[in-house]
């Protein structure tokens, strides 16, 4: 039954092109990774649209550029898209380090050559730099522009700074913000859909959408809609290891 539900050959062509070296990459990941089970339960995503996901260790925004059913514009960490010296000391202290809790000299080596080909890989796929102070406005703006231009936005909202857990404690609300700075803005409720993803099981699943001001008409504020949005995504990564 499970086989029938797998949407990964059901992709939705054309998309965007992506920068010559981003296709490359994708080529060359797509034949050396194991392609992921996707349970789609969409028949078709909508092209102004938020994804979340959580980030799964390491291999969730990487299986996800490589195999997800739908083009994406993904937001990210501001310091990869600085210089050398930006992004090599976010992924040897920040990155490797406090999130994925690797040792001093494995963070070391793989930051110093990570470092060097990051900035055309972000690049090539438009990431869009978060920040958490007033230069959010310019997350908001790109992120603003991309969907005028019918090219959803990718986020992984999930609290880090204690690692990437098995079980999410907690969502940020910049993604829920900017979906109401759209809404005020262009009148457009964004649907939000929810991915979940489990490495060990190399399964992900997408849920139908859901929109914030849906959830606002419920009687929920901000932070009740990200714990909303959190335990959904639990839900989605504890059905993929039970199989129900």
């Amino acid at each position: 039954m499970e086989s029938n539900q797998n949407q990964t050959r059901v992709i939705q062509y054309p998309y965007p092109k992506r920068r010559p070296f981003f296709n490359f990459v994708l080529k060359i990941g797509r034949l050396i990774k194991k392609r992921p089970i996707v349970l789609n339960r969409n028949e078709a995503f909508e092209k102004q649209a938020i994804f979340i996901s959580n980030h799964s260790g390491a291999s969730g925004p990487m299986n996800l550029a490589l195999f997800f059913p739908s083009f994406f514009i993904p937001w990210g960490a501001s310091p990869m898209v600085g210089n050398y010296f930006s992004r090599w000391k976010y992924l040897y202290y920040v990155f490797y380090q406090q999130k994925l809790g690797y040792k001093k000299a494995r963070s070391y080596f793989i930051a110093t050559f990570f470092a060097l080909i990051s900035k055309r890989l972000y690049k090539g796929m438009d990431l869009i730099p978060t920040y958490e102070d007033l230069r959010l406005v310019k997350t908001f703006r790109l992120s603003e522009n991309f969907l005028l231009d019918n090219k959803p936005i990718f986020i992984f909202p999930e609290d880090s700074s204690k690692g990437y857990l098995d079980h999410i404690l907690q969502y940020h609300e910049g993604f829920l913000a900017f979906s109401e700075f759209f809404f005020q803005k262009h009148g457009i409720d964004l649907p939000i859909y929810t991915v979940g993803f489990s490495k060990k099981h190399n399964k992900m699943i997408i849920e139908k959408p859901i929109t914030l001001q849906n959830l606002y008409a419920q009687g929920m504020d901000r932070h009740q809609a990200a714990q909303h949005f959190k335990d959904l995504t639990n839900a989605l990564v504890a059905e993929i290891k039970t199989g129900k």
